[in-house]
């Protein structure tokens, strides 16, 4: 009998979105034909060969934080990509994810060696919710009135908005899309028949798909994910009881009289107040645009 996570419907699989099936895939030291694709798609770059440097720990426990990262690698001119698989957006997230980037960057001297011979460091973050100006969005360093002024050319920061491209992949013609577009739709689908016409006739994304199929019957990916999804349904359940007790504190505090009429009324104040009170909950954004109708953006502005 074919071995199957109890939590996946018919049709459906685990996807790449799912962390440890990223790293296996794609940090495969055995076949690093997938990562070259990620390479080539992402950033634009053939690369005749790639080092895995590690999939998850990259040094010692910084006081209580462990930096670790989903994949990093090694070009052959010395430049090291982190890759992230980002399952929710917000600051804390964000500010992490620079925090093990600047500690990769920080173990590439020893001691006494010249800043010259810095590497070029490049962090891929795969979003999979969250705010987004545009489908991927490049971050350097650069001067706030001459965008031209790029003060260094060694740290490169882009996210990917994965949704973005998995309704491309849904309500435009696949055929017409390119392979970037693809490639990341391919990322954030979990459905069988989409996935089959996405990769279809393109070799490279065939055998991505190949080993997502081989490895959903893996005993560790399937405990993994059955794990994550039974830790996200009690996550889910206590942020719905934040959410009530927020919005219960806001009537008592007489901020509105209930949220449905706050939201017909659409008045901006009275969405703020209670934002602020769910982020006083410690509720995550992402929640609170869901219950407001607010943006990430108006929402942060709050804190």
């Amino acid at each position: 009998m074919e071995k199957r996570s109890k939590n996946l419907k018919e049709g459906k699989f685990i996807p790449l979105t799912f962390d440890l099936m990223f790293k296996k895939v794609f940090g495969n030291e055995e076949d690093k034909r997938p990562i070259k694709y990620l390479l080539k798609c992402i950033l634009d770059i053939e690369v005749a060969d790639v080092e895995i440097l590690n999939q998850e720990i990259i040094g010692e426990v910084f006081g209580d934080k462990t930096p670790t990262v989903d994949l990093i690698v090694k070009l052959n001119d010395g430049t090291k990509v982190g890759i992230e698989m980002n399952t929710n957006v917000n600051t804390q997230l964000l500010n992490r994810n620079l925090f093990y980037m600047f500690r990769i960057m920080g173990r590439d001297l020893k001691k006494g060696e010249s800043y010259n011979k810095l590497n070029k460091h490049i962090q891929i973050n795969f979003d999979c919710e969250g705010y987004h100006r545009s489908p991927i969005s490049r971050y350097r360093l650069i001067e706030d009135n001459d965008l031209e002024d790029v003060l260094t050319n060694i740290l490169t920061i882009y996210r990917i908005d994965i949704p973005y491209y998995v309704n491309k992949c849904y309500n435009e013609d696949v055929k017409k899309l390119n392979n970037k577009e693809k490639f990341i739709g391919l990322i954030g689908i979990d459905d069988k028949e989409k996935t089959s016409e996405i990769v279809r006739g393109d070799n490279d994304m065939e055998d991505i798909y190949n080993k997502v199929e081989e490895f959903n019957g893996f005993e560790d990916i399937i405990g993994a994910y059955d794990g994550e999804w039974h830790r996200q349904e009690v996550m889910r359940t206590v942020m719905e009881e934040k959410i009530e007790k927020a919005t219960k504190k806001a009537t008592e505090q007489g901020i509105e009289q209930g949220i449905q009429q706050g939201m017909e009324k659409g008045s901006i104040q009275e969405k703020e107040n209670i934002a602020r009170n769910m982020l006083k909950e410690g509720i995550d954004i992402n929640i609170i645009s869901k219950v407001t109708g607010l943006t990430l953006e108006q929402i942060n502005n709050l804190k």
